[in-house]
């Protein structure tokens, strides 16, 4: 809950709910689909420009699996016609360890 008891909705793009405090908090206005509000947040760029293969949210701060949603990241952009581009990003320092362990 907001300072002024407005309820939020709580999104994790890297860490694990329940584990990791969320990374963003947007307002949950009642009446509203919460997808209508991440739509809403992703294009006023509140969740920045790099997200996820999966947003996760729920309306609890230290929420059970149960109470997390999760959404694919590309279906949902395009569901909602957010431009957007597609990314991969290599982790060359997992890549490079990995070759000098199967040299050894």
């Amino acid at each position: 809950m907001s300072e002024g008891g407005q309820p939020l909705l709580y999104i994790w793009l890297d860490g694990e709910p329940g584990v990791a405090e969320a990374d963003v908090t947007i307002p949950d206005v009642p009446g509203e689909r919460d997808l209508d509000l991440l739509a809403q947040a992703v294009v006023d760029g509140k969740l920045g420009r790099i997200l996820p293969v999966r947003i996760q949210y729920s309306e609890r701060p230290q929420p059970t699996q149960s109470q997390v949603r999760s959404i694919d990241t590309a279906r949902f952009l395009r569901d909602y016609s957010i431009r957007h581009r597609r990314r991969y990003e290599v982790l060359l320092e997992a890549i490079e360890r990995s070759e000098g362990e199967s040299s050894t």
